[in-house]
């Protein structure tokens, strides 16, 4: 699957390009996003769809949580997608919480069973491991959208701290014994069969960038084709919060008289 990887690297930096249009004010950022997103979804199922048929004969109940996170990764990538092109569907929201939680669920079982086989033979691997999949469930505990801002901080800024430790034990390369072989802590998440790894080096960047964003050290992302008063009345309809009046939302009733304003001020010149 060295082919996937690349892939991988290359929708990942193409992502990475629209993070920077973005933050230059570029509109052509959220399309360069949405289309990394979209390929993501695609190529995690793929390797869904590669592991279930071609590993069928061999597959047993350990290996259902690892090929969850696969269909659930790619899923949510997907709705990132949706939401970078600004594509709503009905109920996305109650979607996107339900993927969340699930996997928060499948990662704290791989974490768990992970952590109690090898933890007889190196303790202080099974330690740092412990800490890479909590790190990682705090991160995913930010998303859900019946969290409140203060709450999904407070789990942002512990997911910062519990990762601590990992990133201290990758920088010092210390070597442990495993099934009679040599391995350091980035060696043994980078050889693992899930994307725990990926997942964290995602929401600490992540992290990181928000909290510059909200320094004014860097730029934040921002669609300047949609205004940060229309995409609140999106993000309103799409909660549930705000009814239809007279069979349409107030961003549609927004985008509409937007269109009109411009086309008659700019056809008109």
């Amino acid at each position: 699957m060295n082919s996937s990887r690349v892939i991988q690297s290359m929708l990942l930096m193409l992502a990475v390009i629209g993070v920077f249009a973005t933050m230059a004010r570029n509109s052509y950022g959220f399309d360069f996003i949405g289309l990394a997103c979209f390929g993501l979804s695609a190529l995690l199922l793929v390797q869904f769809v590669w592991r279930a048929v071609g590993e069928y004969d061999t597959l047993n109940r350990s290996d259902i949580p690892e090929l969850a996170e696969l269909l659930l990764l790619s899923a949510l990538t997907g709705v990132f997608g949706l939401k970078a092109f600004y594509i709503y569907i009905n109920r996305i929201e109650m979607i996107f919480d339900t993927i969340i939680l699930l996997q928060v669920i499948v990662y704290g079982t791989l974490g768990y069973t992970l952590y109690t086989s090898i933890k007889k033979e190196n303790n202080s691997l099974a330690r740092n491991i412990t800490f890479l999949y909590v790190s990682v469930v705090l991160f995913l505990l930010v998303f859900p959208t019946w969290i409140g801002p203060t709450v999904a901080m407070g789990f942002g800024v512990l997911g910062v701290v519990v990762s601590i430790p990992v990133f201290i034990g990758i920088i010092r390369q210390q070597s442990f014994e495993v099934n009679n072989k040599s391995v350091t802590l980035f060696r043994f998440i980078a050889d693992s069969r899930n994307k725990a790894g990926l997942m964290l080096l995602f929401f600490l960047s992540a992290a990181l960038f928000t909290g510059l964003s909200m320094l004014n050290v860097i730029p934040s992302i921002e669609n300047v084709d949609r205004p940060k008063a229309y995409i609140e009345l999106i993000n309103s309809a799409e909660s549930g919060e705000e009814k239809t009046l007279k069979g349409r939302y107030q961003h549609e009733e927004y985008k509409a008289a937007m269109d009109k304003f411009l086309k008659r001020h700019v056809e008109g010149k």
